[in-house]
């Protein structure tokens, strides 16, 4: 019985890795969509060889914030998964004993340190955020400086 539990712990411990590689991944897509989308949106009008109406200047500027928001909310739902699933893979590192000195090896040292126990999340999240917003506002003072200045 307890080989089948260690066998439960390591597949559940491969799967929530594995869901971790995947919302990592796609806090870099959605970021970096977000930004080639603020590009874009930016370069079309700095372009154009017309000053921007304020019609469509307001209408881009609403836009980017729009998606702005939404993505930060995507961003969010996101960390809070990544949140929990990182707890759960604590909790099966645990039960694994790999914070324990001398479980595997001789040498009384545990096969993982302590500073792994303790994520730090919200590094990773809050960078890409602040890139995210860094993007979207400088993408609206060019359309507005745009937009003022033709």
């Amino acid at each position: 019985m307890e080989n089948e539990k260690v066998q439960i712990l390591l597949a559940l411990y491969a799967t929530t890795q594995e869901n971790l590689k995947d919302m990592r991944s796609r806090v870099l897509t959605i970021s970096s969509t977000s930004i080639t989308f603020f590009t874009i949106s930016v370069g079309w009008i700095v372009q154009k060889e017309a000053k921007p109406s304020l019609q469509e200047t307001l209408l881009l500027v609403c836009i980017i914030i729009v998606f702005w928001i939404g993505n930060l909310r995507i961003l969010s739902d996101i960390r809070r998964g990544f949140a929990n699933a990182m707890g759960i893979a604590l909790r099966i590192e645990r039960s694994l004993h790999l914070y324990e000195p001398g479980f595997f090896n001789e040498d009384k040292q545990p096969l993982f340190p302590e500073s792994y126990s303790k994520p730090n999340t919200s590094k990773h999240f809050k960078m890409f955020e602040f890139v995210l917003s860094c993007s979207a506002i400088a993408s609206i003072l060019i359309l507005i400086i745009r937009y003022i200045f033709g």
